[in-house]
């Protein structure tokens, strides 16, 4: 089968590479109908070697597919299931699983990682491909109830499995409530998706703040009251401020979580508010300097982490199901996997259009 692999910074291929088969009872095998490209996955591309990664290992932790085979133990999924997959294998029955903190599961591996992380026996397994291994099925993968199975929903069901559930993490960690003021920083999928996630929360003034005009026309479209693209925060914080009827926001998201996001997030973010923290500029050395006398004396939540998808998963796809939520406008770019190397480019150059790229194999 063709899978995409690493073989250095900046050398990503697809190839061949072995079948995915049941290795454990526990086990399926889905058939992969269409995976993401995620912005950490350009950190990978930059400095993978950093990072762990050996040449032939296999990327892609986002994708949703139908089930191929089961194995002796999965009693609650069947061939020809149409399935969600979690970014990361879990048991579902560890304490933090119980505490729905699922990604810090003690059987917690991710998909499309560095080999050392991964604990369940052989090659790492990864999303951009045509079939994956799913370890743990019964809990690492999710049923899509069948209004939402078909086919023609794909580009609402994959935002689902990471970059709109990050979002969702993002605002209910930071106690999103209706009426809320939300500001949005960076204008990637994620910020995207916390812009359309505030607007299914029934957030008040929601902004977004970003340098891309084709971006933030996605952030008007997906519910943005207002947008910011200057890069100084007293300018940030005096625009935030008149959108905001002077009181600013409830809720900062920083997609981005590097310096000069944490200091647009300080500069925005009201007292008593909560700034959460999604992105991972931190992986890359740009490590966020939080304002502690400013979160002392103004009472500032500091919030965010890894999403445990698999704990927004019902809420997220009820609130599909009932029209209030279609993140499909962030994937503005499909590929076959063939073309995978060619996504990366895209997203790497930020290419004019290109947001997200997915990919679909033959």
């Amino acid at each position: 089968m063709r899978g995409l692999t690493f073989h250095g910074d900046q050398d990503v291929r697809v190839e061949d590479v072995p079948d995915a088969q049941i290795q454990k009872p526990t086990d399926a095998v889905v058939k992969v109908t269409m995976a993401g490209i995620c912005g950490s996955d350009l950190h990978i591309l930059n400095a993978g070697s950093a990072f762990g990664f050996e040449p032939g290992s296999r990327l892609g932790h986002e994708f949703i597919g139908t089930v191929e085979e089961v194995g002796a133990e999965v009693t609650n999924l069947r061939p020809g299931d149409r399935v969600l997959a979690s970014c990361s294998v879990l048991d579902g029955s560890c304490p933090m699983c119980h505490e729905h903190l699922h990604s810090s599961c003690n059987s917690w591996s991710l998909f499309g990682w560095a080999p050392r992380t991964w604990q369940h026996d052989g090659s790492v397994q990864g999303g951009q491909s045509e079939y994956v291994r799913v370890p743990l099925a019964s809990t690492t993968l999710i049923p899509m109830p069948d209004e939402l199975s078909g086919m023609d929903r794909q580009k609402t069901m994959l935002p689902l499995v990471d970059v709109m559930s990050t979002a969702w993490h993002g605002l209910r960690t930071a106690g999103m409530t209706p009426g809320y003021n939300v500001v949005v920083i960076g204008d990637g999928a994620v910020g995207l998706c916390g812009v359309h996630g505030a607007k299914a929360m029934d957030g008040a003034h929601i902004i977004a703040l970003g340098h891309h005009e084709d971006r933030l026309e996605v952030a008007r479209q997906l519910g943005a009251t207002g947008v910011v693209t200057t890069r100084e925060p007293e300018e940030i914080r005096e625009q935030v401020l008149e959108m905001t009827d002077g009181e600013g926001a409830h809720v900062v998201i920083d997609s981005i979580s590097g310096k000069s996001s944490m200091a647009a997030a300080h500069a925005t973010v009201r007292a008593g508010g909560a700034i959460s923290c999604l992105g991972m500029d931190h992986f890359m050395q740009n490590v966020p300097e939080i304002n502690w006398f400013d979160q002392f004396l103004r009472n500032i939540t500091i919030t965010g982490g890894l999403v445990p998808g698999p704990k927004y998963f019902p809420e997220l796809l009820d609130a599909v199901a009932s029209g209030r939520l279609d993140p499909a406008p962030v994937l503005t770019t499909e590929l076959s996997l063939e073309d995978a190397a060619d996504g990366y480019r895209k997203m790497q150059s930020r290419e004019e259009g290109v947001i997200k790229v997915c990919l679909t194999p033959a």
